[in-house]
């Protein structure tokens, strides 16, 4: 089921190619998505002379945050994938992710026993750094999460997520899409479960794939 992970730790005040890590960082959010970009890509989005966009890119390719796929076509690797998740936040001690791990447990039961959430957390896996038990600080807490509808019944589940997005819409919630409309009663299990901390890294069981990363089962 697992087959890469990448942890980062990553000083803020890295530069390459004069160019913050932070925005390295917030180009890879940008285009890992469409899948590709291009020199054109990088010239106009830093700014940058034609020379300027090459150098960088070769530093990306050396970095390996990116790799070529086609003359001028370069994709986000899984490193740069990482990268992009890297949220620059104080590192936290043992008794703080302790709070905030324990938080979040207690919300996991709330949204399972509140019948206003049509889905429950079904799985929980702990994996990062959070389970080192030598670790005196700590970056963030990764949790792998998987839902399952409470209401077995297609139908029922249907209407009942219907009445939630209504409800939404009726409140002054404005969708960008029909995708985030269709996902948006799962969405606010999620956003309770991450109550707002920085420090809380979901990810879904089916979209995480670890390479001898140790890993364990939290719930059930």
């Amino acid at each position: 089921m697992f087959k890469y992970y990448i942890i980062m730790k990553i000083d803020k005040k890295t530069i390459i190619c004069g160019i913050p890590i932070i925005k390295i960082r917030d180009f890879m959010r940008r285009y890992r998505t469409p899948g590709s970009f291009s020199l054109q890509t990088i010239t106009e989005y830093f700014d940058l002379t034609k020379p300027s966009g090459a150098y960088l890119i070769n530093e990306l390719l050396n970095s390996e945050y990116a790799e070529q796929t086609k003359p001028n076509e370069y994709k986000v690797t899984v490193k740069g994938n990482a990268l992009a998740q890297v949220k620059f936040v104080s590192r936290m001690n043992k008794a703080k992710a302790d709070k905030i791990f324990n938080g979040f447990m207690k919300r996991v039961a709330e949204i399972n026993e509140d019948k206003n959430y049509i889905y429950r957390v079904s799985r929980l896996i702990l994996f990062g750094s959070y389970l080192n038990p030598a670790a005196d600080d700590y970056g963030d807490i990764d949790i792998a999460y998987e839902l399952e509808h409470k209401i077995n019944d297609c139908k029922r589940f249907s209407e009942a997520s219907q009445r939630i997005i209504a409800n939404a819409i009726a409140d002054g919630k404005v969708f960008s899409s029909i995708i985030e409309e269709v996902c948006y009663p799962s969405a606010i299990v999620l956003r309770h479960l991450k109550n707002r901390s920085p420090y809380i890294s979901l990810h879904r069981v089916e979209d995480i794939e670890i390479l001898s990363a140790p890993h364990k089962q939290i719930y059930p």
